[in-house]
């Protein structure tokens, strides 16, 4: 617990005012349970007084925060007037809010922190939202108090120059192939006589011995990339993906061979019921500025447009993070026409439209 200490009170403030605002949606975004919670607007925009809005979790209110960089970006201290203005421009903001805070970088000020309170009763008597504030030691309780939102920042932001690591996605967007086939019924051709019989086995026809491999299109390749941009091994990792979209299948490869598979040297671990995948690689270190590609897997969409999420968790005995990739996938559907004898006169030009099916080539 000592040790806990020391380090919460030397967290360092972010660089600068954008990356406040982002620490600040993903703690409250943390607290609130609220993953909806947004950043209002763009820059250059009027915000009426909220930077971030959300509505937390069994609430049926919108919360508003208003951040506030000071110190070392703008000015040194959090001032009545300032506040006094940005609440004014809060009872605008659609729909009305039930709460508004107010998070800043600057040190705590009781002075401050006492108007803060009497503006809060005055607000709440005249029908209007609450109004707390966060000074930097708050956050910074708040942040040891959220555990994502801590492993978030001290792992991507504060100590990145010890353990630090990009993982990305080689593809973003897909473009697989299915096949639609229709199929025309034709009068049966009578083949001349064999003296040899259907039964002798032709050694020149292209199935004996066939074990050419055939690769289905209608699948997706993910492969993911790590890089250590840190100064210090990153040891003993995986990554846990979680899909989150219209997934209806996960494979370890996307061939058909009747000859034996070459053993994969990753652990992959799939569960398909929950549309997850763990890689556990046999490699276990990963030094400064090595990249390492994790082994590929593949999944499958419905044959139509779609977008598909992944929250991705990095893990290892040092260091940790998580993330999500956005996907878009675009089909092709390649459409066949074949025909097929029949013997019956009454079924000669008849059309049948078959399911589309995987592609396989």
């Amino acid at each position: 617990m000592e040790t806990l200490m020391k380090i919460a009170q030397s967290l360092p403030k972010p660089q600068n005012w954008q990356d406040f605002e982002t620490l600040c949606k993903k703690l409250w975004g943390e607290i609130w349970d609220c993953p909806e919670i947004k950043k209002n607007g763009r820059q250059g925009q009027s915000q009426n007084g909220v930077d971030v809005y959300g509505m937390p979790k069994n609430d049926n209110g919108y919360y508003g925060i208003q951040c506030k960089g000071k110190d070392e970006y703008v000015q040194k201290s959090f001032t009545e007037k300032e506040i006094e203005k940005e609440i004014e421009k809060a009872i605008d903001f659609e729909p009305k809010l039930k709460k508004l805070y107010f998070t800043t970088t600057a040190n705590k000020d009781a002075k401050i922190e006492a108007f803060v309170r009497k503006e809060n009763l005055k607000s709440i008597e005249k029908g209007l939202f609450e109004i707390h504030l966060f000074c930097w030691e708050d956050i910074v309780d708040l942040i040891f108090e959220n555990q994502r939102t801590h492993d978030y920042y001290v792992n991507s932001i504060s100590f990145k120059n010890n353990h630090s690591a990009e993982i990305s996605i080689i593809e973003t967007t897909f473009f697989p192939k299915f096949k639609k086939e229709k199929i025309t019924k034709v009068g049966k051709i009578q083949k001349p006589y064999n003296p040899r019989g259907n039964n002798v086995l032709d050694l020149l026809g292209p199935s004996f011995g066939d074990n050419r491999v055939k690769t289905n299109n209608s699948l997706n390749k993910i492969q993911i990339k790590l890089k250590n941009t840190g100064i210090k091994d990153i040891t003993n990792f995986r990554i846990i993906l979680k899909f989150d979209g219209d997934v209806e299948d996960i494979s370890k490869d996307n061939v058909k061979i009747s000859a034996k598979r070459i053993v994969s040297s990753s652990l992959i671990n799939i569960q398909k019921e929950e549309n997850a995948v763990e890689i556990i690689p046999a490699k276990n270190i990963v030094v400064g500025d090595e990249e390492f590609f994790f082994e590929e897997f593949y999944f499958k969409t419905p044959p139509h447009e779609t977008s598909i999420k992944i929250n991705w968790k990095f893990l290892s005995s040092n260091y940790k993070n998580e993330g999500e990739f956005l996907i878009n996938v675009f089909p092709e559907i390649i459409k066949k026409e074949s025909t097929s004898e029949t013997i019956y006169y009454y079924e000669i030009g008849r059309v049948i439209e078959k399911e589309i099916e995987d592609y396989w080539e």
